[in-house]
C-alpha cells in the first residue's frame, strides 16, 4: 500500500469522524447547545380586527452564543440573554414588527437540566414578565417546556399568551397570542408564531446513547492486523449538534461528539472507521440524502443501496495508486445510527486484498428478520347462542414480537402487544345469531406478519323455538295438565 493511503487509512481523529465534545456545562450541567449563526425559522400568522394577514417567514439567528451561565444558577432572571438578530425570510428587518416578542422574557434557555428550570420557574416566572402576569400554568413534557399565562392592558381586554421551548436545543418552538374583548367576547387580534424545519431532519437517539458493535479485521500488512473484538460507542452527554437551516449537501451534515471503547470499556483510538463518512446521520428525509449521496464529486463513483424498510446506506470505491478501496456504509432508519460498514483494500498489481474491516452493530438480527411468525389455526367454529364458554384460542411465535390485531366482520375488536408463545384469546360468549368472519393478524418488529381466520356460526336455540319456551317446558307441561284436571272436574260437576 502506498503511504497516501495508509494516511487515509489512520485518519479517524484527523477526519473528525467522532469528535471530543467542546461544550462545557456548568456543575448543574446546563450548557447552550446553540453556536454563532445558527438559525431558526419560524412561520407568522397574524389576525388583526378580523383581517388575515399573509403568512410570513421569519427566521432567528444567534449572533454571541458566548454568554457564561450563572453557576450555580439561583434565578432564571440572572440568565444573560443571547445577543441574536430577527429577521424576514429575505434578511430584512422586521422593524416595528419585532414588538409582537413583548410578551416572551426569554427566547433561548440553557439545556442539559430542564428539571432545574422548570423548578425555578415556579418562583421566578412571573417577576420576569414584562407586564403584571397572572394564571401562569407551566408544561413539562417530553420534547417541550413551556409555561401560559394572562394579561390586561385595559380593563375590558384581555392577553392570553402561550410560550413552549424546544428542550433539544432550548429555542423558542411555538409563542401564541390572544388578545381578546371581555365585554363583547370578540377576538381583537392574535398571532401564531411557530417553528419548522425546510427539511423535516432530525437526530433519532439522545445525548449519551451507547451503541454496540462488532469488528472484524484482517491483514497483515500495511498497519493492518487481525482483530475479532467488540467495541461500542457513547455519544457524548452533549454530543449532538443543531442541524443547520441550510442543509444542502452532505458536508452540511453536522458531526457528533462521542468516544470509541473497546468491550471491557477501555477508550479506542482505532482507525477502522476512518471510512464511513459519517458514525450517524439524522432521520426524517431519506430522499434528501439519497440526493446528497448522489452529488458527492470527492470520490469516483457513490451509489445509493436499493430502498429498504430499515436501512439506508451507500456504497463507494476509489484508486489510491495500486490500492482499490471498496466500502459499504448502511444506517438503521429507526435512529440513523451506523448499522454496518465493510471497507476491502486490494492491489491491483497482485490482485491480492491486502485487509478487509467489517464492522456491524449487534442486535441487528430483529431488523433483518425476513421470517413472518408462526401461528396455530383453531377449528370453525358452530354453538348455541347462550352457550357459555365460547372462545378462539390462538398462540403466535416468534422471536421478535410487536402488535396484534382482532377484527370481526371487518371491524377491529382486539388489539395491542403480544409475547411468543402465550395465548391471545377472542371470546365469543357475547355473540348473537349469525355468521362471523374473526381474523387475527400478527407482527414482528421487522412487520412480517401472519394472518388466520375462523369462521364462527351461532345458531338460535332448538332449531328455532323461542329459548323461553324451551327453557321452561317442564312447568308449561304441568299447567297445561292443571288446567286439563280443572276441566274435567268441572264437566262432572255440571253433569251431575
Amino acid at each position: 500500500m502506498k503511504k497516501s493511503a495508509t494516511i487515509v487509512l489512520v485518519a479517524l481523529i484527523a477526519t473528525a469522524i467522532i469528535i471530543p465534545q467542546a461544550l462545557a456545562a456548568t456543575s448543574q450541567g446546563l450548557f447552550y447547545r446553540m453556536e454563532d449563526g445558527d438559525r431558526f425559522y419560524f412561520t407568522l400568522d397574524m389576525n388583526d380586527e378580523g383581517d388575515t394577514l399573509p403568512t410570513e417567514i421569519i427566521y432567528i439567528e444567534i449572533e454571541n452564543a458566548s454568554k457564561p451561565i450563572p453557576d450555580p444558577l439561583t434565578h432564571l432572571g440572572d440568565l444573560d440573554y443571547l445577543d441574536v438578530a430577527i429577521n424576514f425570510e429575505n434578511d430584512s428587518s422586521l422593524g416595528f414588527l419585532v414588538l409582537i416578542f413583548l410578551f416572551v422574557p426569554q427566547l433561548e434557555y440553557p439545556v442539559g437540566n430542564w428539571a432545574l428550570i422548570d423548578s425555578l420557574a415556579v418562583t421566578d416566572l412571573e417577576g420576569m414578565m414584562f407586564t403584571e402576569a397572572r394564571n401562569i400554568s407551566i408544561t413539562n413534557g417530553n420534547d417541550y417546556w413551556g409555561y401560559s399565562y394572562k394579561t390586561n392592558s385595559s380593563s375590558d381586554t384581555e392577553i392570553t399568551i402561550w410560550i413552549d421551548y424546544s428542550k433539544f436545543d432550548g429555542m423558542l418552538w411555538s409563542y401564541n397570542v390572544e388578545y381578546l374583548n371581555t365585554t363583547t367576547h370578540e377576538l381583537i387580534s392574535q398571532w401564531d408564531i411557530s417553528r419548522f424545519s425546510y427539511h423535516n431532519l432530525k437526530w433519532g437517539f439522545d445525548d449519551g446513547d451507547r451503541f454496540d458493535f462488532h469488528l472484524v479485521m484482517t491483514g497483515d500488512d500495511f498497519g493492518f492486523s487481525n482483530v475479532d473484538e467488540d467495541f461500542y460507542i457513547e455519544v457524548a452527554e452533549e454530543g449532538l449538534s443543531i442541524i443547520p437551516y441550510a442543509v444542502t449537501e452532505w458536508d452540511d451534515i453536522p458531526f457528533i461528539g462521542g468516544q470509541l471503547y473497546w468491550a471491557n470499556d477501555t477508550p479506542s483510538y482505532d482507525p477502522f472507521l476512518s471510512h464511513s463518512w459519517r458514525i450517524a446521520v439524522p432521520v426524517g428525509n431519506w430522499s434528501l440524502l439519497d440526493d446528497f449521496i448522489d452529488d458527492l464529486t470527492s470520490v469516483d463513483t457513490v451509489t445509493v443501496d436499493d430502498a429498504d424498510p430499515w436501512f439506508w446506506g451507500y456504497s463507494w470505491e476509489d484508486l489510491d495508486g495500486d490500492i482499490l478501496m471498496e466500502i459499504h456504509t448502511d444506517y438503521l432508519k429507526v435512529d440513523g445510527f451506523l448499522a454496518r460498514h465493510t471497507a476491502s483494500f486490494t492491489n491491483t498489481t497482485s490482485s491480492e486484498v491486502v485487509g478487509t474491516i467489517s464492522v456491524e452493530r449487534l442486535n441487528l438480527e430483529r431488523y433483518t428478520d425476513r421470517t413472518a411468525p408462526t401461528i396455530n389455526h383453531p377449528d370453525d367454529l358452530e354453538f348455541v347462542e347462550g352457550t357459555e364458554n365460547q372462545n378462539i384460542t390462538w398462540i403466535p411465535t416468534d422471536g421478535n414480537p410487536t402488535t396484534y390485531e382482532i377484527t370481526v366482520n371487518g371491524t377491529v375488536v382486539d388489539s395491542g402487544s403480544w409475547t411468543s408463545g402465550d395465548a391471545i384469546v377472542l371470546d365469543l360468549d357475547d355473540f348473537t345469531v349469525g355468521e362471523y368472519n374473526c381474523t387475527i393478524t400478527v407482527y414482528d418488529i421487522a412487520d412480517n406478519s401472519v394472518m388466520d381466520l375462523v369462521v364462527v356460526t351461532v345458531t338460535a336455540t332448538g332449531g328455532g323455538i323461542p329459548d323461553i319456551i324451551m327453557d321452561n317446558l317442564q312447568y308449561i307441561a304441568i299447567g297445561v295438565g292443571a288446567v286439563v284436571l280443572i276441566g274435567v272436574v268441572v264437566f262432572m260437576r255440571r253433569r251431575s
